[in-house]
């Protein structure tokens, strides 16, 4: 994506988001703020578990015969990995070389290249795991139109197939895939062009990957439930600033919340520091489930 496009896309971001706020009215998000108190403290205390059932999902990827690197080490990696990818524009990718340079001194490079996949995938794999999951309770637990309902349905079929496809990765591996893949776009396969002739180490980093699923199948399913556990706490997060607030919502609505505003944000990655799609995706899914929409606005400052 070129410079100019990146500013673009945050000034529509600023725009969005100023436009939001605005409409919202600054006085009624002070006063909620006001009104959150000390709910902060859980609200803070959410992602302190987070990212530690984070890193124990990373830990299980590394394994544990190698003893080099610390469990304290791994946490600090997390939190700072999810650090940059939250602050890198656009694309939030801004973790992962962070994490393989933390790493390759103790793992060795096509190790720390690896577990630094594996983790990414099996997190990506988490994140369709957890909708497919609030999908099903939605449709049985919430009181959804028929259009949501259908859309919902589609929408399960759909990441059905995306699963499948990450579960397919996992035994075949990822990295020669990728190389070929973008040795085809015309865009970055002059950038990918030197790893052509790199098949080798390649070939071992792919080798780690399904070593894990193939050779270490319970690793891979408990790392993977670690990951999704993480998400269903990290609800608890809108289900604290909600209740602050005075509004009267269970822990369904926060999972759907959590679920649906995730998903949104996803789908418009590209938006610098999520600036407007957070808080319009907040917008969307509090009406959804009855609640007073504008407080996604609210909602989306405080996360």
């Amino acid at each position: 994506m070129s410079r100019k496009s990146k500013i673009i896309l945050l000034l529509v971001g600023i725009a969005i988001f100023t436009y939001l706020v605005l409409d919202f009215g600054i006085d009624n998000i002070l006063t909620n703020f006001h009104k959150t108190g000390w709910y902060f403290v859980p609200v803070i205390g959410v992602w302190a578990f987070v990212y530690l059932f984070n890193a124990f999902a990373w830990r299980l990827i590394i394994g544990n015969s190698n003893n080099k690197i610390t469990f304290r080490k791994i946490i600090t990696i997390t939190i700072s990995g999810f650090a940059l990818n939250y602050i890198t524009p656009s694309i939030a990718i801004g973790g992962e070389p962070f994490r393989i340079a933390e790493l390759k001194e103790s793992l060795g490079t096509s190790r720390a290249v690896s577990v630094t996949l594996l983790y990414t995938m099996i997190h990506i794999l988490s994140s369709f795991v957890f909708w497919m999951l609030i999908i099903l309770l939605a449709l049985i637990s919430l009181p959804l139109t028929t259009a949501t309902k259908i859309t919902l349905v589609i929408t399960l079929i759909a990441f059905s197939a995306v699963v499948y496809f990450f579960i397919s990765r996992h035994k075949k591996g990822v990295a020669k895939s990728l190389l070929n893949i973008t040795l085809k776009i015309p865009i970055i396969k002059k950038l990918a062009a030197p790893l052509s002739g790199k098949a080798d180490s390649l070939q071992k980093v792919d080798d780690q990957i399904t070593e894990l699923y193939l050779k270490r199948k319970p690793d891979f399913f408990l790392a993977l439930f670690w990951e999704i556990f993480a998400r269903i706490i990290g609800s608890l997060e809108n289900l604290f600033i909600l209740k602050a607030i005075g509004i009267d919502i269970n822990f369904s609505e926060a999972l759907y919340i959590s679920a649906v505003s995730s998903l949104i944000i996803n789908i418009f990655f590209f938006m610098p520091l999520e600036l407007g799609s957070r808080e319009g995706g907040l917008v969307l899914v509090l009406k959804t489930v009855g609640i007073t929409s504008s407080l996604g606005i609210y909602l989306g400052l405080v996360n």
